[in-house]
């Protein structure tokens, strides 16, 4: 490696290392923060000026997004989502999203509960926690376009009204509810709220039509530009989050990048 080379892997991997270290910053920082963490505690917990964190996520937005995505990844949510887009069927496809959701929500919590009291009383925390609903929204959206082409939505409901339900159904209030005040646990959250969801979108007098299988890449590009047209940009999260790759496409050597 020539002295130039050598000199730009030494950058990387120091730009690298900051990340983390900003990053690993932010998650110890959160689970004991009441409201809003400011900036100068995630650059002075890091031992960095407060201008690295500008430079290495251009914001205290796109600091929370890579730390959602960070959380998110290594929770596992991300393998969930591969498997909710590889199902047979729509009803397959909602358990396993509703299962995935509920359960990230009980691994995450500490974060979770955290961005649930600051997104009241930080606006840039509130507007990038809107922007990823938005994206969850529209996941619902593809599995119940889905389960509408099958013919198994309750005869009043849209897939748009369907997702609303399954949405409002999954939110980490709900959880809370369940599983943080009541104790259910949330193995017993996951089964109330899958029955719940089921119970309000699914006609139990349908049985499912005979169509080629789910295209589920299709269906979430349409759900991805539902999402751009209501302001949100799926490009900037993860593609393991917005899953339009084909299953087989995204498992050939794809790194991870809402």
């Amino acid at each position: 490696m020539d002295e130039r080379s050598d000199g730009a892997a030494r950058r990387t991997a120091q730009r690298l290392d900051t990340r983390s270290r900003l990053l690993g910053a932010a998650r110890e920082l959160i689970p004991m923060a009441e409201l809003s963490l400011p900036v100068t505690a995630i650059a002075r917990h890091a031992g960095v000026a407060i201008q690295t964190v500008y430079d290495q996520f251009g914001s205290k937005g796109g600091l929370l997004i890579a730390l959602v995505d960070d959380i998110q990844r290594s929770t596992g949510l991300f393998d969930a989502f591969r498997e909710v887009f590889r199902s047979p069927d729509g009803e397959t496809a909602m358990r396993r999203m509703i299962a995935a959701t509920v359960s990230f929500w009980g691994q995450a919590w500490p974060y979770v509960e955290y961005l649930l009291r600051s997104r009241r009383v930080d606006p840039v925390v509130s507007r990038e926690m809107d922007y990823i609903d938005r994206l969850r929204h529209a996941h619902y959206w593809a599995i119940a376009e889905r389960l509408r082409q099958e013919g198994r939505l309750m005869p009043s409901l849209t897939s748009e009204s369907a997702a609303d339900q399954a949405f409002a159904l999954t939110t980490p209030t709900v959880y809370e509810e369940l599983a943080v005040r009541r104790g259910s646990g949330a193995e017993a959250a996951i089964d109330t709220i899958t029955r719940a969801v089921l119970g309000v979108i699914l006609d139990p007098n349908a049985a499912a039509a005979r169509i080629s299988p789910p295209d589920w890449a299709a269906l979430e590009s349409a759900a991805a530009e539902r999402a751009r047209a209501a302001g949100a940009d799926p490009e900037r999260l993860s593609p393991a989050w917005r899953s339009t790759e084909p299953a087989e496409a995204r498992d050939r050597g794809r790194q991870p990048n809402p």
